[in-house]
């Protein structure tokens, strides 16, 4: 037996069927409703609306044999609201209170028995009727569901009013279980294309996309997404296979540069051992500064074309032993080139911090080099720790001749470089490398210039955690 498949909607037929079935809810509900009041006027608990009027015709057959004088309020129904006016008041004309002779209406009915008025939202209905010596009796009626009981009539609500509450109650409970069901199933209808979108969102391009909603519309934003996601995945094997290629190259063409390197190198190196004129010796010491240079380019591109190991894992330490580490490392580059250190402890008493313990001493120690290669002889690098809005701060100043406006500008960049830095034959991978750790750290990497030196600040996003 062949499955059956349903077919899809549209959403604008899904809104029409939901429509269409509150509709048929609410008209259930009506008929629902109508049925127990008629079970309720065959209980002979409240009478039939027309009774009130019944009550009045049968007043009218009454009242003309009547006159105010010998008024028989009792021979009249008890449904009946009646009040006797004077000769003054012709029949359908308005009356005042001093044309009241009798009545057995309440403030408020009778107020509107006088202007032949109906309050709100409510219809009531009169008969004027002349009497013997000429007064009238005005009588006043409603086409309402009145209590059987008469001694409910004052002391229950109005029956009628009760159940148009009860009816709108009703209607509104109908409504409102519609459309919760819609919604829910909606939602569940818009679940693939939530995720779908999660899926695209998390880079898993290999898993297939949700099944179908059998809504058109949805229907046709998965069928697009699933087409940007074939897109998206042969785009980056693309590009990836190209990086791969390109990564490749580099790593040949370094490989390959070693040997001539190394061959005018190891000549050059040999003629600086042999008796040179004043004017020789000169162009071999450019040789051998050029040839060393080329050196530490070839290293930077290996170090660039290497693919990176996977980082550590984060991990919870001592942040002060790790600091006087650095503070340790910072003094053996200075001490070699003639340089002064200094290390300024603020950090707050007793902390440990959760990071990746060896990728951010890589970051900090780039740039201490950095600042121990550009800082004059006899100058200053110092190396300050402090903890600041959540934030640990590893800031490495010295008194060099400050950043170019290249390195500002780049911010620690790949071979974001300036003239000074160049000069040294630096590719500005430090800084880089300073820039990376930071980022994956949550914080930033921040170049500036003091106006007598360099300031590197390494922000990361991790607080101190256990303060004594």
């Amino acid at each position: 037996m062949e499955k059956r498949v349903k077919r899809s909607r549209t959403l604008h037929g899904l809104l029409l069927g939901y429509l269409l079935h509150t509709g048929l809810a609410c008209a259930a509900a009506a008929v629902l409703w109508f049925g127990a009041i008629l079970a309720v006027i065959e209980t002979g608990f409240v009478l039939p609306a027309y009774s009130g009027s019944d009550a009045a015709l049968r007043a009218m057959e009454i009242l003309p044999e009547m006159s105010a004088e010998h008024f028989d309020a009792s021979a009249l129904p008890e449904l009946c609201r009646w009040v006797v006016l004077d000769t003054a008041v012709a029949p359908g004309g308005d009356a005042a209170p001093e044309n009241v002779l009798a009545t057995n209406m309440d403030s408020r009915s009778l107020e509107l028995a006088l202007g032949l008025d109906t309050p709100p939202l409510y219809t009531q209905f009169y008969r004027d009727v002349p009497l013997i010596d000429g007064t009238l009796c005005r009588l006043q009626y409603d086409f309402a569901l009145p209590y059987a009981d008469p001694a409910l009539r004052g002391v229950l609500p109005d029956f009628q009013s009760c159940m148009t509450v009860i009816l709108f109650l009703l209607l509104a409970g109908v409504v409102f279980t519609m459309t919760r069901r819609t919604a829910r199933r909606l939602r569940t209808t818009a679940g693939p294309l939530a995720e779908a979108c999660r899926l695209l969102a998390g880079g898993d391009l290999a898993a297939p996309m949700p099944g179908p909603t059998r809504v058109r519309e949805f229907d046709e934003a998965l069928q697009t997404m699933d087409r940007l996601r074939g897109e998206l995945a042969q785009s980056l094997k693309t590009q990836w296979a190209m990086e791969q290629q390109r990564a490749e190259r580099m790593a040949a063409l370094t490989h390959d540069l070693k040997t001539p390197l190394a061959i005018v190198q190891g000549n050059a190196e040999l003629l600086a051992e042999e008796e040179l004129s004043a004017g020789q010796r000169p162009l071999v010491e450019a040789i051998l500064r050029g040839a060393g240079r080329a050196g530490q380019y070839l290293a930077a591109l290996r170090d660039v074309c290497t693919p990176q190991p996977a980082p550590a894992a984060s991990e919870e330490f001592p942040l002060r032993p790790f600091c006087e580490k650095l503070a340790a490392t910072g003094e053996a580059l200075c001490t070699p080139r003639g340089v002064r250190f200094a290390w300024e402890d603020h950090l707050p008493g007793a902390c440990t911090l959760q990071a990746r313990q060896q990728d951010l001493a890589r970051g900090v120690e780039n740039l201490l080099a950095n600042a121990a290669r550009f800082a004059p002889r006899d100058g200053l690098v110092t190396l300050a720790c402090r903890e600041e809005g959540g934030q640990i701060l590893f800031t490495v100043e010295d008194d060099g001749p400050g950043f170019p406006q290249e390195v500002l500008r780049g911010c620690g960049r790949t071979f974001a470089t300036g003239d000074a830095a160049r000069s040294d034959g630096h590719q500005g991978l430090g800084l880089y490398g300073a820039r990376t750790v930071a980022e994956a750290h949550g914080g930033r990497l921040t170049l500036e210039n003091t106006g007598h030196g360099a300031r590197a600040t390494l922000a990361v996003q991790a607080a101190c955690a256990g303060n004594a």
